[in-house]
């Protein structure tokens, strides 16, 4: 199976606008994702899923540069962006990811993919509680998620006109799909345990700056390709670390028909 991550990434964000571009020393968030999805041995290919707004050149140059595959399309419409890009890639088996989320452990990725492709019983495979936060395996911004792609195209055909659907492509799995499709909430193995309430996304300046204390920390160490217990035992003796983004509110869309 041809097995293609996509990472939806856009400079237009409201709460951060250019949080994907923005550095730490000389990397951008994206090239940190990048870097750490790049050793992930079961992906065959990684596409940046953007869009058509000029403001997104500054993601579509950089993908040049580190030659990068890339696919442009909807702003608004993330759904049907990602079932172009992915048949535009002929994915069979698409791993989605997001560019705010830059500390997604590639080993987490591989157990995943393995978890997916070995259970063919299963049509979908999270591990975000499906969108239940009591329900969660990893802290805010670890989300990873794993379908077969002609689910998402048969998705998209069944889901115009429902502009929350669009927006979040994964929206009707858990809604109007959990009546005919397989989901899993997958339960991870101990070393890839960190503490669920922690707030690892990039959505504020707040959440920026926790992303770049670790970032920094692990720089220092010479571990740039730190795994999830080297980041639980960081946070687990830092406990300042996450003080800083703690009172962040996370927007909520409502997932239950």
């Amino acid at each position: 199976m041809n097995i293609v991550c996509t990472v939806e990434a856009r400079m237009n964000s409201s709460r951060l606008p250019g949080k994907v571009m923005k550095k730490i020393e000389n990397k951008t968030i994206l090239e940190i994702l990048l870097n750490r999805i790049s050793r992930a041995k079961k992906i065959n290919n990684i596409v940046i899923a953007t869009s058509y707004n000029s403001k997104d050149e500054r993601i579509i140059n950089l993908c040049k540069e580190k030659k990068i595959n890339f696919f442009r399309g909807s702003e608004k419409n993330v759904l049907k962006r990602l079932v172009d890009a992915g048949k535009f890639f002929s994915a069979d088996v698409i791993v989605q990811l997001t560019a705010d989320n830059p500390l997604i452990d590639p080993d987490m990725i591989d157990y995943m993919i393995k978890f997916f492709t070995n259970n063919k019983n299963i049509d979908y495979l999270t591990n975000n509680g499906l969108g239940h936060s009591h329900s969660r395996k990893v802290p805010m911004g670890l989300d990873i998620q794993i379908f077969y792609y002609n689910d998402l195209k048969n998705n998209y055909m069944k889901s115009k006109g429902k502009l929350d659907l669009m927006e979040h492509p994964s929206l009707f799995f858990y809604r109007e799909g959990k009546n005919f499709f397989k989901l899993h909430n997958i339960d991870l193995p101990k070393k890839f345990y960190i503490n669920q309430n922690y707030r690892l996304t990039l959505d504020t300046k707040k959440d920026f700056l926790v992303i770049k204390k670790i970032y920094l920390y692990f720089l220092k160490k010479k571990n740039i390709n730190f795994s999830t217990r080297d980041l639980s035992n960081f946070l687990r003796n830092n406990k300042s670390v996450m003080k800083i983004n703690e009172n962040i509110i996370q927007k909520k869309v409502k997932l239950l028909a």
